[in-house]
């Protein structure tokens, strides 16, 4: 049952496989026969691992394609939660083998994310107000002072009744031979549509002082800006009618995922939070409308 610790189980398990993937928080393994498990990395909250087997199990039920959650274990000592396995590469691996299909594959990862957010409202998942404040409260590169004043702008910004997935990008959906899968919901909040599609969209961008966005491997930045603008195009009625709220969205997202301390990511959010007291936004979102 989800919630329970399962055997322990070490490297000799024979339901334990291969190393699929690698991630800032997290290590995925082959397990079984139709199974992985998603192992938290050492020193990651232990916590973790059932919020992300309930969010997703919410969410399932809510009838959104996302893999079934078969059980909460432990792999020495760490905490994992096992899934059905889907058979099939991530969004972004087809992108980069398909560079032209990239505008097409940004229009169909949008499409997805309007899915999700017409799903309606699961049960347990919690509120995007409350979840992005207690991030941005522990950013030590900011000081008390923005902390504050982050949480300040985030309580004025309109709230909304819509599921978020919060990190949804290329390698967050696997191309199932039925149709898109959407995996990773620890972020998942309730709150405001215009919310998810800014974060979306600042993890599709180029990064502001270069190299590759370390969730988007083998990127360049032509690539990015294709997927960017294909992307948010779908969007656009959205946008057009909350651009006072874009301004403020970017700045305190950028600040909430300071939090995740992702390597190589400072210097472009720190930017997007400065961008708070500019007059003129040069917002790719806006620049697009």
């Amino acid at each position: 049952m989800i919630g329970q610790t399962g055997p322990v189980m070490g490297g000799a398990d024979h339901n334990l496989g291969e190393l699929i993937a690698v991630g800032r928080t997290s290590e995925v393994f082959a397990y079984g026969t139709d199974s992985v498990v998603k192992v938290l990395r050492p020193g990651v909250p232990g916590h973790w691992a059932t919020l992300e087997a309930r969010f997703t199990t919410e969410v399932r039920a809510g009838g959104l394609s996302t893999p079934e959650v078969r059980g909460v274990v432990d792999v020495d000592g760490r905490p994992g939660v096992v899934f059905e396995r889907i058979v099939g590469p991530s969004m972004w691996q087809v992108i980069m083998d398909r560079p032209d299909d990239a505008a097409a594959l940004g229009r169909e990862l949008a499409s997805v994310h309007q899915e999700i957010q017409r799903a309606g409202v699961p049960s347990g998942i919690p509120d995007l107000v409350a979840r992005l404040c207690n991030k941005i409260l522990d950013v030590d590169r900011l000081s008390e002072e923005n902390r504050q004043e982050a949480c300040s702008i985030v309580g004025t910004l309109p709230r909304g009744a819509a599921l978020l997935h919060g990190d949804l990008h290329p390698g967050n959906v696997l191309m199932h031979a039925q149709g898109p899968v959407v995996i990773d919901w620890f972020d998942s909040v309730i709150g405001h549509p215009v919310a998810d599609v800014v974060r979306s969209s600042i993890l599709l961008r180029r990064p502001s002082t270069g190299g590759t966005p370390p969730h988007l491997p083998g990127a360049t930045p032509e690539l990015l800006d294709v997927i960017h603008a294909s992307y948010a195009g779908e969007f656009a009625g959205l946008l057009e009618q909350l651009e006072l709220d874009i301004r403020l969205w970017e700045p305190v997202l950028a600040a909430g995922r300071m939090a995740e301390g992702v390597s190589g990511e400072e210097a472009s959010l720190a930017a997007l939070w400065a961008s708070r007291s500019e007059e003129q936004s040069s917002s790719p979102l806006l620049l697009l409308n």
